[in-house]
């Protein structure tokens, strides 16, 4: 390796970077995922992790330092507490974005970091979507060193290990910051990552708070850096740095090429349950559509995925709560059968406490399948056999899951998602003011209409 670190080799690429060097595919998608995660926020606002983080931030704020909008409510907070409230509001319905090879959810934190910043800093929508790649770039780039969907089974959460990385150098970019005050954050940030799996069958929703408060550290390693704290420089290549201390064998070169975009790879959800999950649900969708399968007559159902992924979905024993039950393969391959569809309304009190829904849990079997590893992890697949009365079976297999680079949502798709999720909270007027905002941000000398749209009166 060069003399220069690679934080530092991160901070001069992404001070000097300019929304006119970018690929326009790469700022196209990253203003369909500020879409999305916005969506994703405001829905989540009204979900119960989502309104216990809230209540937390109102009570940890105090009243001469509640200067940050709780957007999906008219609450005012304090900065950080926002940017971890709205973290936890963005990611607990499980519909946020997600890059299967890094293994970690990005836009929910990235994008609610960024909205508290862009309110309490003001700034322009060229340089929030320059923030917004920069952010995502980083996140990528770091959970691909690391091998980081390795981490999933020995308890770690990639996601909030790597996260404080993005929101920092997104916070600097939008900052403006120069390389020297980056560099500090990115090595402030390192100190600070962490975050377990643990608690999915038990339904913890404290998971949430786990990943908003990734986030918080990050804009807390940001206001630590302004300050005048210093981080370690060769945070990512020391032996005992983040790199080292995570994998035997670190893929130096996601840390040194620059050039490449992953923002692009990064996969749109389809449906509200774990990633693991989509292309079993996408396969069972398209069987029941197919041979017009009457749920009374389903005896057993059959989840095939990757053997990495199978202990993280089996989960036949869960607790009857939206949090347990968005992770379960069998929890979530019997409410799909049995309505034909999933939705936010499938995790409610109706088909948690369904006798029904249950019934057909005993008959859902999850397995790990070898053959499906030679896709992963930069695809999550999924199999999925339907037997019925009669002794008649059906297979379909999903490779690619809806929403990954091959198998994309398209824009009206996205736009759809975003207004089924923004609407009930915004109203469909504002709610389609927000998507124009969204689209003409690298017009816009200012954010204010963007953050106005987003705002509920009190």
């Amino acid at each position: 390796m060069s003399d220069e670190t690679l934080t530092e080799k991160i901070a001069v690429h992404h001070s000097a970077l300019q929304l006119q060097q970018i690929p326009s595919n790469v700022i196209n998608a990253a203003k369909l995922h500020i879409l999305d995660i916005l969506g994703c926020l405001l829905a989540g606002s009204r979900l119960e992790p989502g309104k216990l983080a809230y209540d937390l931030a109102v009570s940890t704020s105090g009243s001469s330092d509640s200067t940050s909008t709780h957007f999906g409510t008219a609450q005012r907070v304090s900065y950080v507490d926002a940017v971890q409230a709205m973290s936890v509001a963005a990611h607990c319905g499980e519909m946020d974005d997600i890059h299967s090879g890094a293994g970690t959810c990005i836009g929910a934190m990235i994008i609610p970091a960024l909205i508290a910043t862009a309110e309490k800093f003001h700034g322009t929508g060229r340089r929030f979507l320059e923030a917004t790649v920069v952010g995502y770039e980083t996140i990528a780039r770091v959970g691909l060193s690391i091998d980081a969907p390795k981490l999933f089974a020995r308890g770690w959460w990639p996601s909030t290990i790597c996260g404080a990385f993005g929101v920092a150098a997104a916070g600097a970019k939008f900052l403006g910051w120069p390389v020297k005050h980056t560099v500090n954050a990115l090595g402030i940030a390192s100190l600070h990552t962490g975050g377990m799996i643990t608690g999915g069958n038990e339904g913890a929703t404290a998971r949430h708070l786990a990943f908003g408060h990734a986030a918080q550290n990050g804009v807390l390693a940001l206001l630590a850096a302004e300050r005048g704290f210093t981080g370690p420089k060769r945070a990512f290549e020391d032996p005992r740095g983040f790199c080292l201390t995570l994998c035997d064998e670190p893929r130096w070169e996601y840390l040194q090429d620059t050039k490449r975009f992953h923002l692009p790879e990064v996969a749109f959800k389809s449906y509200p349950c774990a990633r693991q999950l989509h292309a079993g649900v996408e396969a069972l969708l398209t069987l029941l559509r197919q041979h017009s399968i009457p749920p009374e007559t389903i005896e057993a159902i059959e989840l095939a995925v990757p053997t990495a992924n199978a202990g993280m979905v089996n989960r036949p024993s869960i607790t009857a709560s939206h949090a347990a039950t968005v992770g379960s393969g069998q929890y979530v391959m019997a409410v799909t059968a049995l309505r034909g569809k999933i939705d936010l309304a499938s995790f409610e009190v109706e088909f948690l406490g369904s006798d029904d829904v249950k019934g057909l849990m005993n008959r859902v079997k999850v397995n790990g399948a070898a053959d499906l590893d030679r896709h992963f992890p930069k695809y999550w697949s999924g199999r999925v056999t339907v037997k019925i009365t009669g002794g008649a079976s059906f297979t379909h297999e999903v490779v690619i899951p809806k929403g990954d680079t091959g198998n994309a949502m398209t824009q009206a798709e996205i736009e759809e998602k975003f207004l089924s999720l923004a609407a009930p909270v915004l109203g469909d007027e504002k709610a389609r003011s927000v998507i124009l905002e969204v689209q003409s941000l690298d017009s816009q000398d200012s954010l204010e209409p963007l953050l106005a749209a987003l705002r509920i009166s009190g």
